[in-house]
């Protein structure tokens, strides 16, 4: 699914659903451009451009959200009830609709969220070969495989587009380096790489990827290495309880993987006791961090101990 095909989805979607009002304050408005619709009760829309925000001078009403989310969920918000406790649903075309309200726990699980206050739609954006800069550091073209990875970068900086494009390119195979393709598991614990919907990835994700989706990494990875028989396992956002064990176990397991984490530098990845246990384990091969203020940047890359600085300009 292109980029217009993703779009013109979106559109419909918010024909279907925004109140007239909304949509009449919103018609010069270029949806290309945009990133983000954040809509709150009796607040103005903002639309996120960027880094700036766009305010549209419209307050949604706490009924005018609830039809919208009922809407993005097909008028069957029991059928996205798992998503839902996961603060967030995926729409068609691989958008993503974030939720906040009032949390219902019970045994310290989330199993409802009521009284909708927001809703964040995040308008999904493949950038086709965004990765290249990275590749020349994750792909071990001597033994067609990956080396293991770690990508790096404070929220927002492009980390998970990046992780998107090279599941795609060593999925597909890259035939100008003579890399042939591998086959790859995502475990897709929030559906941000491939963004299934009923089933179906809205992203490309290419010709030799399995997902496990809306799983945790700790169950994901283990049940990919038992039935999927993948040669690389790919999971964003590592740092929880038992990342380090479950990592470990697929590395160790003859699986070569490739992750994403939060932070901005070295220091950062080891004051994570996690990523703080792989890194002793010396389980990644390459680290890669993205630059903060240039997204889609490298800022540095460390293969072993040794660092080597790089810088590349927007590709």
């Amino acid at each position: 699914m292109n980029k217009l095909e993703k779009l013109e989805l979106l559109k419909i979607l918010l024909f279907k659903s925004f109140p007239e009002g909304l949509l009449k304050s919103m018609e010069n408005v270029n949806l290309e451009k945009v990133d983000e619709i954040r809509i709150r009760v009796d607040k103005p829309v903002i639309l996120k451009v960027g880094v700036n925000d766009i305010i549209v001078n419209y307050k949604v009403s706490s009924d005018e959200i609830l039809n919208l989310f009922q809407v993005c969920c097909s008028n069957s918000i029991y059928t996205y009830q798992n998503q839902i406790c996961g603060g967030f649903i995926t729409i068609p075309g691989g958008h993503r609709v974030g939720i906040s309200g009032s949390v219902v726990v019970k045994d310290g699980k989330v199993t409802n969220i009521t009284n909708l206050y927001s809703l964040n739609i995040r308008i999904a954006k493949e950038i086709p070969n965004c990765s290249m800069p990275l590749l020349q550091y994750v792909i071990d073209i001597e033994k067609n495989t990956v080396f293991n990875t770690l990508i790096v970068s404070s929220p927002g900086a492009g980390k998970t587009t990046m992780l998107r494009d090279i599941v795609n390119k060593i999925s597909n195979g890259m035939p100008e380096i003579n890399f042939k393709g591998v086959n790859v598991s995502v475990i897709d614990e929030r559906g941000e790489i491939s963004a299934m919907h009923k089933g179906v990835p809205q992203n490309d994700i290419g010709i030799r990827t399995d997902v496990l989706d809306n799983v945790p990494k700790v169950l994901g990875i283990r049940m990919a290495i038992r039935s999927l028989a993948p040669q690389v396992v790919i999971a964003d956002e590592i740092g929880n309880k038992d990342d380090a064990e479950i990592i470990n176990y697929a590395i160790c397991s003859g699986v070569k993987g490739i992750f994403t984490a939060h932070g901005s530098c070295f220091t950062d990845l080891k004051l994570n006791p996690e990523i703080n246990k792989l890194i002793n384990l010396k389980i990644f091969e390459r680290i890669i961090f993205l630059d903060s203020f240039k997204k889609g940047n490298i800022k540095n890359v460390i293969i072993r101990k040794k660092l080597l600085k790089f810088y590349f300009t927007n590709r």
